[in-house]
This record gives structure tokens, C-alpha cells and sequence, in this order.
């Protein structure tokens, strides 16, 4: 059978090869920590999941594809608390079934826009999917490589001038994953300032918008997302994976500039993406409620004090991080960092190489700050042990 060519030639997926580790570890019966996938050891709030169990009707039917009205509702409260967004405002939203499919979905609307448009560019480490989905839609991908000495904020107007004009779509992904950096305000003014210059889609993965310091929470902050500043070509793409814990949910919205909204909505009803309505019943208690996340973000804050003093010790990282639950370390006396992933992993702790979050980064390494404290603790003594002992 012969397939296309980008999937023939499409890596694996990193996170599944962090999961082949992982049962390896556990067949060989070896204690795992796994700080590999960004899956946290949180219980999901109670009233979610009794929500879902209270939702399956004895008769099953097709889902609004859109999103109904008591989640299109709780939605928009959502924004209104946190960003101050309501109906009416040039912006519209959609349910998303969490915020990879939509994101994958999204570049086969844009590719090819204003006059034949076919590059999208993404922040370099960042989201596997962001190339991936460009690559099926037929585009261009265009990774921006972003510099720890520059706080890896993005800059598209240094890239070429070529690149500048074809570029149909620019991702931004703060707070970032892997670094956990977060975008400043005069930044990200630039960078709506370049978008709307030059015709470019705004997309922002606001995935981890909800996470971060919880000192915050007293000073009034949130992490920056463009669509507090304009509607005009920003979509913003937002999901209760982190922010609920409910990875396996898989639930999320879509918002933005509403003269284009109503015709993704089109696209997206010949993908198969509504989604069951008993899951869109626990999205609605989800996003009603900013009281659990709060709590989810003191025990994210927690587990980052446990693991940084360690890791400082050691010289692979100096600053804690703003927001996610991400430490982006550097690797230990200048070792190649799938080696010493792997070496890693054989004393029990999985973690993610530069390179295999990247399209080329070598020498960093990224710990997700999933599991509970108490393993945490054990993981890093480990890692301790084993570069003291390199």
C-alpha cells in the first residue's frame, strides 16, 4: 500500500517514544518518575467528573458540532472573568475537542490564504504538532529558533524578507512550552503591530494560560494572550488539560475574529470533531469555576520548590519559571542531552531532550513537574546521584 509522503516521512511522535520507555521500565519492574509528558498526577475536580457521569442519556446522539448552549455560555464567562471579552465584541468561539486536534485542523484553513500564503511559522522548541499540521495541509513550515538570551521571545520581523511576506499564519505559545517563559507586554504589542502590517494570522496556543505563579493571583496578573488587545485575525485556542486536569477529556474552545469564525465552523463540521455532549455538560462546570484552578496552581508551585533547589545545585537551571509546570534545565557538563535522557531513564526518570521538543536544539532538557511530591523528592536525589557520579 503506498501512502503520502508526509507520512511516510513524519517522526515519531516524541511523547510515544517517552511511553515506550516508560513500559520498558515498568516490565523490567523499575520505579518510574515520570517527568516525560506534560500529564499531571492531579485528581480532576469532583463536581467534573460527576458532571460526566450525570450527562449519559439512555439514547445516544450526535453532539453540536460548535458546542451547546450551557457550555457555549459558560464559555463566554470564562473570558468575560479573565480577560474581559464578551459576545458581541468581534470575537466568537467555538468547542474544541481539547486544543491539539483544533490546532492541527486550523493550517488547513489558512494554508494557501492571500494570494497563495503557504508558510506557517512556529516557535522552535515548541509544539510537534505546529509542523506537522502545516506539513498535511500541504504548507510550508518555518520553525523560529528561539534564544534563552532573549527571554525566547518571538521576533518575526527579523526573519527574511522573502519569508516575511509569505507567511500565512505565525503560532505563539505562551506561557511556553518548554521554558515556561512568558511573553511581555511591549513584545507582544510588536508583534500584533508586525501581524496586522503584514496580513499574518495571529494563533496563539494559550494552552497554559491559566498557569502560573499564584502570587499573581494577589497582584491581579495573568500571563498575556493576544486576544485582550484585538480580534482582528487573532485566534486564540484555549483547553481544560492543564488548567482542570482533564487531559483525558480532551476539551478545549476556540476564540476569535468572528468574520472567519463562522466559515472554520463549516470546515471543522466535515472533520468529525463535535464533542459528547456529556463531556461538553463537564466542560461547562469547568470552565465555570477559577476556584480549583487556583488550587491546582499552588500545588504546581509547590512541587516547582521542591525540584529547584536541587537542580540549582547542580547548574542546570538558575531561574525559576513564571508560569506552567515545566523546568527547562541545561544538561550537565556539557553531555549530549538524548544520552543523558536515556542514561536518566535507566535509573528510573524519564524526561524530554531538547532534541526530541525541537527541530535541532542539543544541550537542554525538559523536567514536567507531573509526578506528587513525595517522588519528586526521590527523582531529584537521583539526579543528583547520577551527575555527581558522571
Amino acid at each position: 500500500m503506498s501512502l503520502n509522503e508526509v507520512t511516510l516521512n513524519l517522526p515519531n511522535y516524541p511523547m510515544e517514544e517517552l511511553s515506550k520507555i516508560r513500559q520498558r521500565l515498568i516490565s523490567q519492574n523499575k520505579k518510574v518518575f515520570d517527568f516525560g509528558t506534560g500529564d499531571p498526577k492531579i485528581p480532576t475536580w469532583a463536581p467534573i467528573r460527576e458532571a460526566v457521569a450525570q450527562s449519559v442519556t439512555p439514547i445516544s446522539q450526535y453532539p453540536a458540532t460548535r458546542g451547546g448552549p450551557d457550555l457555549i455560555e459558560s464559555i463566554w464567562g470564562y473570558c468575560n472573568r479573565n480577560f474581559g471579552i464578551k459576545s458581541g465584541q468581534g470575537f466568537d468561539i467555538m468547542a474544541t475537542n481539547g486544543s491539539k486536534e483544533a490546532i492541527f485542523h486550523i493550517a488547513l484553513c489558512l494554508v494557501g490564504r492571500a494570494g497563495g500564503k503557504k508558510i506557517i511559522a512556529y516557535p522552535d522548541p515548541g509544539y510537534p504538532v505546529y509542523r506537522s499540521s502545516a506539513l498535511y495541509a500541504g504548507g510550508i513550515p518555518y520553525p523560529m529558533h528561539l534564544k534563552a538570551e532573549n527571554d525566547f521571545q518571538m521576533e518575526p520581523w527579523t526573519l527574511p524578507e522573502e519569508v516575511q511576506k509569505n507567511i500565512a499564519a505565525l503560532w505563539i505559545n505562551y506561557p511556553h512550552n518548554p521554558t515556561g517563559a512568558i511573553l511581555k507586554k511591549g513584545h507582544l504589542e510588536k508583534i500584533i503591530e508586525w501581524c496586522e502590517k503584514r496580513d499574518v494570522v495571529l494563533l496563539a496556543d494559550d494552552c497554559y494560560i491559566d498557569i502560573y505563579n499564584p502570587a499573581w493571583d494577589k497582584e491581579g496578573k495573568k500571563p498575556l494572550t493576544p486576544i485582550t488587545y484585538t480580534s482582528k485575525n487573532v485566534y486564540s485556542f484555549m483547553s481544560l488539560s492543564k488548567r482542570s486536569g482533564m487531559t483525558g477529556y480532551r476539551s478545549g474552545f476556540l476564540i476569535g475574529d468572528s468574520r472567519y469564525m463562522g466559515l472554520v465552523g463549516t470546515a471543522r463540521a466535515n472533520m468529525g470533531v463535535g464533542t459528547p455532549t456529556m463531556l461538553q455538560k463537564a466542560a461547562a462546570i469547568a470552565w465555570a469555576d477559577d476556584r480549583h484552578v487556583a488550587e491546582r496552581r499552588q500545588i504546581f508551585a509547590k512541587r516547582i520548590e521542591l525540584a529547584i533547589p536541587y537542580l540549582q545545585k547542580l547548574g542546570m537551571i538558575e531561574h525559576k519559571p513564571e508560569a506552567t509546570f515545566y523546568l527547562w534545565c541545561k544538561v550537565p557538563k556539557g553531555m549530549d542531552d538524548v544520552a543523558f535522557c536515556l542514561r536518566l531513564a535507566e535509573e528510573g526518570v524519564i524526561t524530554s531532550p531538547s532534541q526530541w521538543l525541537s527541530e535541532g536544539m542539543k544541550g537542554s532538557m525538559r523536567f514536567a513537574l507531573v509526578p506528587e511530591d513525595p517522588d519528586t523528592v526521590e527523582a531529584m536525589e537521583i539526579v543528583t546521584r547520577l551527575v555527581k557520579n558522571l
